[in-house]
């Protein structure tokens, strides 16, 4: 079964770029242009992480972090944030909101492939050492 991921950012280059390089892992790839169209692909298609661009129309990365992490359906599904940005501050924000990992622009995609690897793992084996034992796997599980 592919593992689903929403990736969000208004540059269309930089969504094929990381769409080639996850499909090649085996990902299903639901791109969006905007932080409306994450949101609601989020919520629609409970992938297992989402890749954020800051700066987009209709919502900012932020306000779709924000969004998912209070939302219970969907707080504990990792986000890693996307941005060109050089700013110190903007990454502490956006873990201190919840972000899973940050990576700026221009970007190695098998280095991108490897942190989101990393950042999912890490969040299914906190999920799962959460869980009663009795209880079926998270679905954002690998």
């Amino acid at each position: 079964m592919k593992r689903r991921i929403v990736i969000a950012d208004d540059d269309p280059l930089i969504i094929s770029l990381i769409r080639l390089r996850l499909e090649m892992e085996d990902f299903e790839v639901f791109p969006a242009r905007n932080g409306e169209e994450a949101l609601s692909l989020i919520r629609g298609k409970k992938p297992v992480a989402a890749i954020l661009d800051f700066q987009m129309p209709r919502k900012s990365g932020m306000d779709v972090l924000g969004a998912v992490k209070a939302d219970p359906d969907t707080n504990k599904m990792p986000v890693m944030m996307l941005t060109g940005e050089r700013d110190n501050d903007l990454v502490m924000r956006a873990m201190g909101a919840g972000a899973g990992d940050f990576i700026l622009k221009p970007f190695q995609p098998d280095r991108l492939l490897e942190r989101l690897n990393r950042m999912v793992q890490t969040s299914v084996r906190m999920a799962t050492a959460a869980m009663p034992r009795h209880k079926s796997a998270p679905v954002w599980e690998l």
